[in-house]
């Protein structure tokens, strides 16, 4: 794959949709292997075709997850492969909703720590890209973003907790718009949560401290920068801010 790879780093042509998939269908292919440099190398080659991976980014987002959404990945390397992958697609409406779509539950699903750290990060800048728009396409993601921001499992409850974080932070702008706003005051109760487990039993939480931290970093900065937000009341539930 080395030199395909190096082919495709000087070719400056985006690929035709037939000719693609059949290059994705290797990339995916060879990610499955349990030589870490085959795998390596299938990144590598999908890293070298991503400008094609990115016009094409619906297709590549259903072949790339094809497998993990099947329950049927080689393990967690190969879902580490794989999820390394999306994180070079760039945000685009049809490319983030599906991402998202796709994503969100396999996260929420995941029980490995390498292959959370490889999908947790990719997906923040989807999610502030669809609020930046002011799309409604978002209520499913939502939900469930709340819904394990509160999971039970410690790695699922940090992934997601830090995704939320990530999400404010990739891009608050949209916190000056409608939907912007109902976002994150559905998230509020979530965060306070967080903050609340983090600081009422940090030695003996299993999730750690990251959670608490998380909420305090997006309630005393994007919150309390936005002017929608500008009388402290997100911040003001929580504690943290003392405005008599």
């Amino acid at each position: 794959m080395d030199t395909v790879t190096s082919f495709f780093q000087f070719y400056p042509h985006l690929l035709e949709e037939s000719l693609f998939q059949r290059i994705l269908t290797q990339i995916v292919n060879n990610s499955k292997s349990s030589n870490a440099l085959v795998r390596t190398s299938a990144v590598q080659l999908f890293s070298a075709v991503r400008s094609s991976a990115n016009a094409h980014g619906v297709l590549t987002v259903n072949d790339v997850l094809a497998l993990p959404k099947a329950g049927r990945s080689a393990g967690p390397d190969h879902r580490i492969a794989l999820y390394s992958m999306l994180a070079l697609l760039h945000p685009a409406t049809a490319v983030s909703q599906s991402l998202l779509e796709a994503s969100i539950p396999l996260l929420s699903k995941e029980q490995n720590e390498g292959a959370i750290a490889a999908l947790a990060p990719s997906l923040g800048m989807h999610v502030a890209f669809l609020l930046e728009t002011d799309t409604d396409k978002l209520n499913n993601v939502t939900q469930l973003l709340v819904k394990e921001m509160n999971s039970s499992k410690p790695a699922v409850r940090r992934a997601f907790a830090s995704l939320a974080g990530d999400i404010f932070y990739e891009g608050g702008g949209f916190l000056d718009g409608e939907k912007g706003v109902a976002f994150a005051n559905a998230l509020v109760p979530a965060f306070e949560t967080s903050l609340k487990n983090a600081s009422g039993n940090l030695l003996n939480n299993p999730a750690g401290a990251l959670e608490g931290y998380v909420a305090a970093a997006v309630f005393l900065g994007p919150f309390l920068r936005s002017e929608q937000f500008s009388e402290y009341k997100l911040c003001v539930c929580t504690g943290l801010i003392d405005t008599s």
